[in-house]
Formats: C-alpha cells, structure tokens, sequence
C-alpha cells in the first residue's frame, strides 16, 4: 500500500446539489492528527444524471486505496453499479458505503453486494476516520465500532454500535475547514441532529436518542463567514424543523436579520406549521424565509395514527394563513400510499390543501425506507414495495397497484391546474 493512503470520496446529488456529508467526512478526518500525513483526500460531489462508467472512471483515474460513498434510496442504483465497475477494475480498491440507504441493513447490504467492503452505520465522521486508520495501519476493520465488515474469511461482521457525538462542535465545519466551497453563491447549514417527531415513514431522527446541537457562537460564524468571505446570498437549513422551540426561533432570526436586510434568503425551510402564529411568521421573514415546506403528508385518521403524525386542520389553516399575510410561501406535502389511506383520503388531503391556497401543493408516492417504523412493520401493515432501492410502494391493504398509479397521474395533474391557476 502507498505510503500515503488515497481516499476518494464520492456521492451522487441531485442536479445542483452537494453532499454536505461528505464535507463533515473529509473536515473530520483531514484535523484528526492521527492521520495527518499519513491519507490525501480527493472529493468528487457528482449528480444522478452522471452516467455509472463514466463515474468509475473519474474515480478510477485517481488511483484512491479507498473509495467512500455516500448513499440515499435515490442514487443507491448507480451506488452499485459503479461499485460493480471500480472492484472488476481495480480489485484492491476497498469501497466504504455509509449513509442512511445502508446502514440500517448494513448486513444484508454486503451479503448482496460483494463489491463493498464496509458499511459505516450511523454518524459516519468518528467512525470513517477510526476505519481510516485501521486501513492504514493494517488492522482489521470488522473490529471498528459503527462498522460492518468483511472478515479475510468472508464472513461479513457488525462492530458494536457507537455512541453518538456528544458535542457536535467538535466537528469542523466542512465549510470553514475550507472543504466545500458554496456553489453559485448557495450553502448548506445543519444546526443540530435529531428530530422532535418519529413519523413511521421518515429515517431522520432515526437512531437518535435525542436532539444534539451545534453552539450559538459556531452557528454565528458560519454564517457570517458564508455572507461575508463567500458572498452567500442564499442559504438551505437542513434542520428537520427550523421553529424546533420559539427560543430557537428568535436567535436564528436575530442571526440572519442583519444579512436578510441585505437580500440573504432562505428557501424551503421545513416548518411545524401548526405552531406559526403571526409572531412566528414575523421572525421567520425577518431571517430572509422567502418560502417553507410542510406537510400535511395525510388528513385521512388511519394514516395518521399508523404513521404516528398528529394533524389539527385548524392549527394547520392558521399556520398557513399567518405564513401568507408575512409574504413567505408554502409548500404543502402530501404522500399517496401511506398505510391506513384511501385514495378518497388521499384527495382529501389535496382538496384540504387546495382550500388554503398555499401557493405549492406537491404530491410524492411512499417510498418505504430501511430502518423506518414501516419498513420493520411492512408485513404487518400489509405494504408491497420493492426490495430495489428506492423502494417505491406497490400495493397496500387499502389501495391496489392500479389504483396508486392513477392517483399519481390525477395528482400531477391537479397540481397543474392549481399551478395555472396561481
């Protein structure tokens, strides 16, 4: 092995998009001294659009030790195929998966693909580093915590879990690192970990005991580092719920105010909308929030209590109402095929949203993901999906395969109609 270890780290986004998880891989494993001179990092932040081949070229061209990917139910396909190509051409290459498509299966991942390697489950930024060092040291991965692995024998093997990060701020910043660059002056910032909620169809959250934040003075100097240095003009809260407390709330706004005066936006912020009041809207469009996104996913009673989502229609209204009279527009989701739905329910759902005039209602089918309430409960639920990535439902109890495509096909084109009408 060289005496410097290649590390080449790759994720397929959506056109425009980065991976900030790689950013937050890379900035860790880049301060930890104990690999400073001993791995050189390549980053290659590529879309679903590029073609697999073409991918393990780019990859292969730069002649890494180790391949690290990251992987979503979207770009799991092309994850695979171009592991397929990388390993047919260059056997030595040890391929490290992580993201949230694998590490809840890590086992079953690696029993279907025998390409990959290792599997980082969970938080990846500790664990990817320690798996670093085992690489290039010469110890055995397996034994890595947060890692599932081969053994020389074949046998594939979980190391124990790992325990969450107690203090995020000790994770640089991918961005104040120098790691990633804002792409045509937008960023990403992520202000803690968790999720107040546990819908049985969302992954986020999953594994979290409990809601982890970055400090105010770290959130502070991203940002005025991005609009200062960068020249950011926009930015995307990652956060599964930016009014996650009212005091929360206030502090962001207070932070963004003085760059919102100067044209920073932020654009679809995910809300609790049934906690907005005016008040609420009023800090919201002092932060520069030009839009939010929201559910109300289902109104139909079953749907809800299956998926463990509470819904008050009134609250909802006023949320939305609020939202409007402070100029910032709304995005009300809605998923077909959620268990315990009809297709009347479903059109309930988009008749409800209609009624507000939002500004967007956008419709998605039910992808059952793994480690969600509805993947481990699918039998019982009666939910037909498919076992390929990205786990499109096919049938449920309630509605059949006909039936769902239908819906969607009716669905795009009420959105057409509502957005004509706008």
């Amino acid at each position: 092995m060289n005496e410097v270890l290649k590390v080449a780290l790759l994720a397929f986004n959506a056109p425009g998009y980065q991976s900030l998880a790689l950013g937050y891989l890379r900035a860790y494993a880049q301060a930890d001294d104990r690999l400073k001179g001993k791995v050189g990092f390549q980053t290659l932040d590529l879309t679903t659009d590029t073609d697999p081949w073409w991918a393990a070229y780019r990859v292969l061209e730069l002649h890494p030790d180790v391949l690290g990917i990251s992987v979503t139910c979207w770009s799991a396909r092309h994850v695979y195929d171009l592991c397929r190509v990388v390993k047919a051409a260059s056997p030595s290459v040890r391929i490290v998966l992580g993201g949230p498509e694998v590490g809840p299966i890590a086992e079953e991942v690696l029993a279907r693909h025998a390409e990959a390697d290792a599997v980082v489950r969970g938080e990846g930024e500790v664990t990817f580093a320690e798996c670093l060092q085992a690489i290039a040291a010469g110890r055995d991965v397996w034994r890595v915590e947060g890692v599932t692995a081969r053994r020389p024998d074949g046998g594939v093997v979980s190391a124990p879990e790992r325990a969450l990060i107690a203090e995020l701020d000790s994770l640089p910043s991918p961005y104040l690192s120098g790691v990633m660059e804002p792409i045509e002056g937008a960023a990403y910032i992520e202000t803690y970990r968790g999720c107040p909620h546990r819908c049985g169809y969302c992954f986020e959250g999953k594994g979290y005991s409990r809601i982890r934040s970055f400090s105010e003075k770290r959130i502070e100097s991203e940002i005025r580092a991005l609009v200062m240095e960068h020249e950011v003009s926009s930015f995307s809260f990652i956060d599964p719920v930016f009014n996650l407390t009212s005091e929360r709330l206030e502090f962001l706004s207070a932070t963004l105010a003085p760059y919102a005066e100067k044209g920073v936006r932020l654009h679809t912020v995910e809300v609790d909308i049934e906690r907005i009041d005016d008040s609420a809207a009023v800090l919201l469009a002092k932060a520069g929030v030009a839009s939010v996104e929201t559910g109300p996913q289902s109104v139909g009673a079953a749907a809800l209590a299956e998926c463990q989502r509470r819904f008050d229609a009134e609250r909802f209204a006023s949320g939305v109402a609020a939202l409007k009279r402070a100029g910032i527009s709304i995005e009300c989701d809605l998923i077909v095929g959620l268990p315990g739905d009809t297709v009347d329910d479903f059109f309930d759902g988009m008749a409800f949203c209609f009624g507000l005039d939002p500004g967007k209602v956008q419709t998605s089918t039910l992808h059952v993901l793994p480690g969600t309430d509805l993947w481990q409960r699918a039998g019982e639920l009666g939910l037909q999906y498919d076992s390929e990535p990205p786990h499109e439902i096919i049938a449920t109890r309630t509605i059949g395969y006909v039936d769902l495509r239908r819906a969607e096909v009716r669905a795009m084109w009420l959105q057409r109609v509502y957005e004509a009408h706008i």
